[in-house]
């Protein structure tokens, strides 16, 4: 049951992510063969708010979790996904941008 929640979550992150009025700044941190993803979604771009920072460990079987959201701080989104990804990288993880926008 858990593998098949995994699954539909997944993809449907994926949906959210390449809605043509919506925009998300993600990550992807490597350690050994793990791999660790962070996102940040904006569903009104270019509004920042509302925002949402979301965790994923692809190859775990682990669901994806909104660790953070904001309404009312355009900076909050922004901040504790840096601080997440600068905590990884202080554990030895190598973390890289995935997009440009």
């Amino acid at each position: 049951m858990k593998n098949l929640i995994y699954k539909l979550c997944i993809p449907l992150l994926t949906i959210l992510m390449i809605q043509t009025e919506s925009f998300a700044s993600s990550w992807t941190c490597h350690f050994a063969e793990l791999t660790r993803n962070v996102v940040i979604f904006y569903p009104n771009e270019p509004a920042t708010l509302p925002c949402k920072v979301y965790y994923t460990k692809p190859k775990e079987n682990v669901m994806p979790r909104t660790l953070w959201n904001a309404e009312h701080d355009n900076t909050y989104c922004d901040r504790k996904a840096v601080e997440l990804l600068n905590t990884l990288e202080s554990k030895g993880w190598q973390c890289s941008r995935d997009n440009d926008q």
